[in-house]
């Protein structure tokens, strides 16, 4: 997941949500190229004037942050120690030939590219910024696959409004019971409210989190959030994350998640085949895709709480052993799956490839 950013959307919190400001110092550096990479351009500093953007001060919405931006490079050097370092599977550098053995797939959105771009330049610190280049894939965001999307899985919408008219009773009546004390304006359904509650928590912590350049911190929350030990924030924040979890696991069912699997799959079958394979492969993204998705997927959570923070890495592994080959998955530095043989891992991800 990418690293620490500001709001990413600037829908109703609360009254008076306008208060403060977001400060954003980390920005961006870019010019055009032809076919070849040759410049067209000089390069352009990208800069959000203050006070001309949705969100108080001069952050773009969801723009990652320094904070995050280091998360994102210490993951990097994680990766480095591991599989440089220690394994070395991976070159020392990233040049020439070693880029062969390099995939880096980004959704169309700044702050994923940004972090990706962080967690490389962690993982090889010394590589200069010039030519070879590395290439970034991406997409639009319409035909993008790592999240809920019903152009890639057209049974979703189905799929998502059925889960909703099917929670329990009680699950329901505590969402719109939620919705009816903080915004009664979409206080209409359990889904409704689950969409908007899904906002509100990131409202909520893009003002408290200490990674997130928001000021004054906290003094801007309603007081009701955060009166009691912020007891009505945790709660809000708890039924939020039970719920989009067990939605994942609805949107799974569905075959939501089958393109981006097929894809993780196709991958790991060139390289247990022995045949030109890359090693290493990056994909950066979102709590929403990939992460949650490939937690609902393969069983890796097994109990709450199941989002994942800013700068979440989860890393397949593959690995040749006498018995044959073996997979494992590993959340965050510790291991969540495995290692098993490769072909219960094959097993398990045919089911919804």
């Amino acid at each position: 997941r990418h690293g620490a950013r500001a709001q990413c959307n600037g829908d109703f919190c609360w009254s008076g949500d306008h208060e403060g400001n977001f400060t954003c110092s980390l920005n961006y550096l870019e010019n055009s190229v032809d076919g070849q990479s040759g410049p067209l351009t000089p390069f352009f500093r990208t800069v959000y004037l203050r006070g001309r953007n949705t969100l108080p001060g001069n952050c773009l919405l969801g723009q990652l942050v320094d904070a995050g931006f280091e998360m994102e490079r210490a993951n990097g050097r994680r990766l480095r120690e591991a599989y440089v370092d220690r394994e070395g599977l991976l070159p020392k550098s990233l040049d020439g030939e070693a880029l062969e053995d390099f995939y880096f797939r980004s959704t169309e959105v700044p702050r994923t590219k940004q972090s990706g771009m962080a967690l490389v330049s962690g993982l090889y610190a010394d590589m200069p910024p010039k030519e070879p280049f590395i290439t970034l894939q991406t997409m639009d965001m319409a035909e993008e696959n790592m999240l809920v999307n019903p152009v890639v899985c057209p049974a979703v919408g189905e799929a998502g409004t059925a889960f909703f008219a099917g929670l329990p009773s009680q699950r329901s009546a505590e969402l719109v019971g939620l919705c009816s004390q903080l915004n009664p304006a979409v206080a209409k359904d359990a889904k409704t409210c689950f969409w908007w509650l899904q906002h509100l928590v990131d409202c909520l912590m893009s003002r408290t989190c200490p990674t997130v350049p928001f000021h004054p911190r906290n003094a801007t929350v309603p007081g009701h959030f955060l009166a009691d030990d912020a007891a009505l924030m945790r709660r809000v924040w708890r039924v939020v994350d039970e719920v989009q979890f067990e939605f994942f696991g609805r949107m799974r069912d569905a075959g939501a998640f089958g393109p981006l699997v097929s894809e993780i799959l196709a991958a790991s079958e060139a390289a247990v085949a022995g045949g030109p394979a890359r090693k290493f492969l990056l994909y950066s993204g979102h709590d929403t895709g990939p992460m949650e998705p490939l937690y609902a997927t393969f069983g890796l959570r097994a109990a709450a709480p199941f989002w994942p923070s800013f700068a979440s890495m989860l890393v397949l592994e593959l690995w040749e052993a006498p018995g044959g080959p073996i997979a494992r998955w590993i959340s965050n530095g510790e291991v969540v799956s495995g290692p098993v043989p490769y072909a219960d891992f094959r097993a398990q991800a045919s089911a919804v490839a």
